[in-house]
């Protein structure tokens, strides 16, 4: 990713951080907060040209879990 980018899902996660702490996780947040990560994540990973394989790979774990999360509290 290029030194100056920021992919939205930087802004999102920061957002977070600062409404949770550094700590938060995906039980901690709301519902419809996780869908939203869920979406910058895919974003991300998927369709971001600017992000790396590297980063592609690490995000796409943690897209994985998120997603698995928010599963579970639709059922």
């Amino acid at each position: 990713m290029s030194d100056d980018y920021r992919p939205p899902l930087a802004d999102y996660w920061d957002q977070l951080e600062s409404r949770y702490g550094g700590g938060f996780n995906f039980h901690q947040i709301s519902r419809d907060e996780l869908a939203q990560l869920v979406e910058h994540l895919r974003q991300a990973v998927k369709n971001d040209p600017q992000v790396t394989d590297v980063e592609k790979q690490n995000l796409g774990l943690v897209l994985k879990h998120a997603e698995q999360a928010l599963e579970k509290r639709s059922a």
